[in-house]
């Protein structure tokens, strides 16, 4: 056994061989145990490969007995599998950080924000149909995002103006919107 050790060591390709005969379900079963329910079974596969292809490179790194290579490539396997378990983790996190754009405080997934996109753009193409005068109010007001007053100060008219106006523009849309869903 202690043969095996230093012929891994010299690269010989029929001690790997024995190695994977003799070690690879005690590897398996560390892999497995680590992935299998997180990250599934090819994973745990993937790092098995992993884990004989690193002993294979740092076998000249290892110093002991047959009992202590038990444990170094046990530990090897340990710490492959945790940091593919990492790896993973993050990923998974990423993926679902990527599906959601926060706006407001509140929380919408891709298609919704698509869909809110859409409707944006929807009203801005019935804004086109008012007079410009109410399509300029609308436009300061919702998509500007400036106050009666600011927009009061802007145009110089009162505010009590502004809310009248603001009130028969939104008027119009809504009948806007209404007569073009009547005929689709």
């Amino acid at each position: 056994m202690e043969d095996f050790i230093v012929r891994l060591k010299r690269k010989d390709e029929e001690a790997l061989n024995y190695m994977i005969d003799t070690y690879m379900p005690f590897l398996k079963g560390i892999c497995q145990h680590i992935l299998t329910k997180s990250c599934g079974q090819q994973a745990a596969e993937e790092c098995l490969n992993d884990v004989l292809l690193a002993i294979w490179q740092k076998a000249h790194q290892f110093e002991g007995d047959a009992a202590d290579f038990r444990k170094w490539a046990g530990m090897i396997t340990k710490y492959k599998a945790i940091d593919n378990y990492r790896r993973h983790a993050k990923h998974q996190q990423r993926e679902s950080t990527t599906d959601e754009i926060r706006n407001d405080g509140r929380t919408y997934d891709t298609e919704d924000a698509v869909l809110q996109k859409e409707a944006r753009e929807e009203m801005l193409f019935q804004l086109h149909e008012l007079p410009e005068a109410d399509r300029e109010l609308l436009l300061m007001k919702y998509y500007l995002d400036l106050s009666n007053s600011e927009i009061a100060a802007v145009l110089g008219v009162t505010v009590a103006a502004i809310e009248n106006r603001l009130y028969r523009g939104k008027r119009k849309l809504v009948h806007l919107v209404e007569r073009k869903e009547r005929f689709v």
